[in-house]
């Protein structure tokens, strides 16, 4: 799911394809003391199966048929007609205007943050205390996440003193990029798993040189915003995000190691390491896998470490295909590179907590009814059972276990074939699971990688050896940018934004000189730049 382009501010790091019913992670600690709420909530909701209520959705991607055995199951269930609404990614924004325009809101609908007023007003004020009552479980992970943020979470969610949304956020997206190596191939160049930009530099012409045909550096998986971040890591930036580094919010492109980081892959690219196609790969989302599967990169960016990194590979996987064309590869997990000056990489996660979920505030008419509604939310993502129905289907007709995990059935694995059969709507790019029901869903691989690479102190991607873009500690540019007269900077700053994606490749490429990118960043800052950065400053540097 986009923002409301004409009610909100772009906000990049957010991932398309948010469901709009959702869940979360909570301790152990936490379900007990949600015990008791828990109970209430299912009574109620008991009580209220006889009303039937029809609930209007809207969501991206997959509109499951309301007929199909799936969805009766989850009605059943839940007590409730879901009727859910579903557009493509680049649709969202305008079907949602379409819906504040005419005044008549779906019951719920997804937002930002950075959503404005406009949206924020067509949604019902809930309460803490109702949510903590009717959606206990997500409630109780959603404390666990926010931690010490939580009453400025919930402020960032209100207006005007009045909660009007809630998510659990997004844990899966706030987790990093992985990136896999060919560790066969580096051991037949001679040479170690590179850590710096020096050893890459080695590593890539060692590469060159062996396969001159062949580009180590291609089309990386996450589309164009994520182009090149793995190196860019290295000199402390990334495309167009904003940095806190030395006690202030920096912005990417304004920033000294950009254009160091402009300058080196340039220089990559003039020696042939980067694939001249790989800004055009990305209007291609299978080009990633394509690629490297073909022995056409040296390394693959994985998203949320959700990658099998060592046989036996499940049927279909990326290692699978790899393998099945080179049965000699293997695959290493890579540190993020540095510049050997002590300094840590930057690793880009996105916020946890800039989704909400609205609830149509007709639904102040009806306290029953949104209570019925955050109860069936509650479930669907708390509930194993519930979450493998909407998420996977029927055990054997839609999907069958393969070592330990849910594998969907090739005949099902399209969007259209799932929207028939009635399952797969609840994308986790909003929210995710709570831990009880990740436990039994997630793969035990991903498992293990999250728990290896991420939550373990010396894990190749913890806090302890990188710099992660956004921690709860840290201030983040959280909504929109306006200055001190109120006029809304992001509108402004579009135009440059556009310009800047155009000069980021054109410099890599050399169809732009370092130069033009001096002149360009010159005047980008004395337009807009300097006072976006002050504004950002002003507003979330607290």
């Amino acid at each position: 799911m986009k923002n409301v382009k004409w009610l909100s501010a772009s906000l990049s790091m957010v991932i398309a394809g948010t469901i709009v019913i959702s869940g979360c992670t909570s301790s152990n600690n936490n379900k007990n003391q949600a015990a008791e709420p828990a109970g209430q909530a299912a009574d109620t909701q008991s009580s209220q199966t006889k009303n039937d209520y029809t609930v209007n959705v809207f969501t991206t991607r997959i509109q499951p048929d309301p007929n199909s055995e799936v969805m009766k199951q989850v009605n059943e269930k839940l007590g409730l007609n879901l009727k859910i609404t579903a557009v493509p990614d680049a649709d969202y924004d305008t079907k949602l205007n379409l819906f504040v325009a005419s005044g008549d809101m779906p019951d719920v609908y997804s937002g930002y943050t950075s959503s404005s007023d406009a949206l924020f007003n067509t949604a019902a004020n809930l309460t803490e205390d109702e949510v903590k009552q009717y959606a206990p479980n997500i409630y109780a992970s959603f404390v666990s996440r926010a931690g010490a943020q939580k009453d400025h979470v919930l402020d960032l969610w209100s207006k005007d003193g009045q909660l009007k949304g809630f998510s659990n956020g997004a844990l899966g997206n706030s987790l990093p990029y992985g990136v896999a190596v060919r560790s066969d191939i580096l051991a037949e160049l001679g040479v170690g798993m590179p850590k710096t930009i020096a050893d890459w530099d080695n590593v890539l012409k060692k590469y060159k040189e062996k396969y001159p045909d062949n580009y180590p550096i291609t089309v990386q998986n996450g589309g164009e915003g994520q182009a090149m971040y793995y190196f860019l890591s290295a000199y402390g930036v990334r495309r167009d995000a904003w940095v806190y580094k030395d006690n202030t919010i920096q912005y990417a492109p304004f920033m000294p190691g950009m254009r160091d980081a402009l300058i080196q892959l340039n220089k990559w690219y003039e020696a042939g390491y980067i694939n001249p196609e790989y800004y055009t790969m990305y209007q291609n989302t299978s080009a990633p896998v394509n690629e490297f599967v073909k022995g056409n990169a040296l390394f693959y960016q994985y998203y949320n470490t959700t990658f099998q990194i060592s046989p036996p590979f499940d049927e279909g996987s990326i290692g699978a295909q790899l393998t099945a064309n080179f049965p000699n590869a293997k695959l290493e997990w890579a540190p993020f590179p540095t510049l050997g000056d002590g300094s840590k990489a930057l690793v880009a996660n996105a916020p946890m907590f800039t989704n909400i979920t609205f609830f149509s505030k007709k639904l102040e008419q009806d306290r029953d009814k949104l209570h019925a509604i955050l109860t069936a939310w509650d479930k669907i993502f708390s509930d194993p059972q519930m979450y493998t129905l909407v998420k996977y289907g029927l055990k054997d007709t839609h999907y069958t276990t393969v070592n330990g995990a849910m594998v969907t059935k090739q005949e099902f694995s399209t969007n259209d074939a799932k929207a028939k059969e009635g399952f797969g709507w609840p994308f986790n790019s909003g929210f995710d699971a709570t831990d009880e029901v990740n436990k039994v869903v997630l793969p035990p691989f991903v498992q293990e990688n999250r728990q290896k690479l991420l939550f373990d102190d010396n894990g190749l991607y913890s806090q302890k050896n990188v710099d992660y873009l956004v921690t709860t500690d840290k201030p983040t540019v959280e909504g929109p940018i306006t200055s001190e007269a109120g006029e809304n900077l992001d509108v402004r700053n579009q135009t440059y934004l556009t310009q800047w994606n155009t000069m980021f490749t054109s410099v890599i490429v050399g169809e732009k000189k370092i130069e033009d990118f001096d002149s360009f960043i010159a005047d980008w800052k004395k337009q807009i730049g300097d006072e976006l950065v002050s504004s950002a400053n002003r507003l979330y540097n607290k």
